[in-house]
């Protein structure tokens, strides 16, 4: 068996009653990556930088640095990559520096060297250029770029950087490059609307490190290194053409975790979402939100879906055009899809969490408190799978009854936690 991409789809409902002129419905895609017989994961080229910055040496109550921590964790994570891979190391500051290039994991005790020796280079702790490390990185990464290689920047901070603008620019010139770009944000001094917009903006993701907790480092790590060493797709795009009528008005991906895709028009009623890579034998998720109009009873095809990716040979693939069929029955609505419902609740979980970050930015209190309120609700109603959730918001509930704020630590929890999938892996 041949790598491949499966393709399942259902709608929201079994069957759809139109009242109106036009009714709102969703749809839920799951791509299931097979990666066929013998089949091993893409080589991976990656670019650590980190942040070797005064505050990484503070202990927060661990008895260890955060440096020393997080060297810790880098370097145990290795043994999830293989030998063929390769790494090279970057140190940030008030300047950067390229302490490794790009170097075979099977030289390990090497790589290892380096990521314990990392503050002992010419790299003034006095700053966090991110930008700085960020742009070394690319140009590490460029050197072993190519075909049916996974090109993957991971970056870690403790603090704010000089150079926003020019770490927004490096962000998009990655994923015009094909770079896959990880953040990782350690404590509660990095900026966090910074780190989201990098992620959005390089089609890439963001971590939150609890520096209270002595092993999240190396939980976080484990978890990155493990889902590169998986990967088996690369570049995997969705082609969406709705039919004549139908308005297709955002795709979020719902599995592994909750986040909008950006949807680019190629040509008339084409759209394309750009989901990047996808590891062996994970499924991933996305929820179509749509606008359908009335019809005569019957079954309709309302779009067609492709899915197109570059497995480990190289070779570009594609699933072929794929219908997307929904049923109307003008006696009434059929009934609702259990599945599809499950990821809905967790789409509106990470609307209203965004609702609530807004509404503490703008200092309203009130509207924070009702918010929080609406979170512990839903959870409640979602049981055990959101218990984390749940906790969560009370957890801002109560900050907001004693002190009318919330603390910083509370909010990066929770916005790690509200992304989550219900089905995300477990770790």
């Amino acid at each position: 068996m041949t790598a491949k991409i499966h393709i399942e789809r259902m709608m929201h409902r079994s069957s759809i009653a139109v009242l109106g002129e036009t009714a709102a419905t969703y749809a839920l895609l799951k791509l299931i990556p097979s990666g066929g017989s013998g089949a091993r994961a893409m080589p991976l080229n990656i670019a650590l930088a980190l942040d070797v910055s005064g505050s990484m040496y503070e202990e927060d109550g661990t008895g260890i640095s955060r440096l020393q921590r997080v060297q810790d964790a880098a370097a145990k994570a290795l043994d999830e990559l293989n030998p063929d891979d390769t790494m090279s190391v970057i140190a940030f500051g008030h300047n950067a520096g390229v302490l490794l290039p790009p170097t075979k994991v099977s030289e390990k005790e090497r790589i290892v060297d380096i990521i314990r020796k990392i503050d002992m280079f010419d790299v003034d702790p006095g700053g966090t250029a991110m930008d700085e490390g960020m742009a070394l990185s690319m140009a590490e990464l460029e050197k072993m770029a190519g075909a049916g290689t996974i090109s993957q920047m991971v970056v870690l901070t403790d603090g704010e950087t000089s150079g926003e603008q020019n770490c927004k620019v490096l962000a998009k010139k990655a994923a015009e490059k094909n770079i896959n770009v990880s953040l990782m944000g350690v404590g509660t001094d990095w900026k966090e609307a910074l780190i989201k917009e990098l992620a959005t903006l390089s089609n890439g993701k963001w971590y939150y490190i609890d520096v209270n907790n002595k092993g999240d480092a190396e939980r976080v790590f484990k978890k990155e290194f493990e889902a590169l060493a998986a990967v088996g797709f690369t570049d995997v795009e969705m082609q969406l053409r709705p039919m004549k009528d139908i308005k297709l008005k955002r795709v979020r991906m719902v599995v592994p975790e909750v986040r909008d895709l950006k949807l680019e028009e190629t040509g008339e009623r084409q759209l394309v979402a750009k989901l990047g890579s996808l590891q062996n034998d994970q499924a991933s998720r996305y929820i179509m939100d749509l606008t359908v109009p009335k019809r005569p009873d019957g079954k309709y095809v309302i779009a067609q879906v492709e899915i197109t990716y570059t497995t480990g040979s190289g070779a570009r693939e594609s699933s072929g055009a794929i219908p997307l069929e929904i049923t109307y029955t003008a006696g009434g609505h059929g009934y609702v899809n259990a599945e599809v419902m499950k990821h809905i609740d967790d789409i509106q979980f990470k609307e209203m969490s965004e609702n609530l970050e807004k509404a503490l930015a703008d200092n309203n209190t009130e509207a924070a408190k009702q918010v929080a309120q609406q979170m512990e609700k839903k959870g409640e109603l979602m049981g055990k799978r959101a218990a984390k959730k749940t906790m969560l918001a009370k957890q801002v509930l109560d900050e907001l009854n004693v002190g009318g704020r919330v603390s910083k630590k509370t909010m990066l929890a929770g916005a790690d936690a509200f992304r989550e999938s219900s089905d995300a892996p477990a770790g």
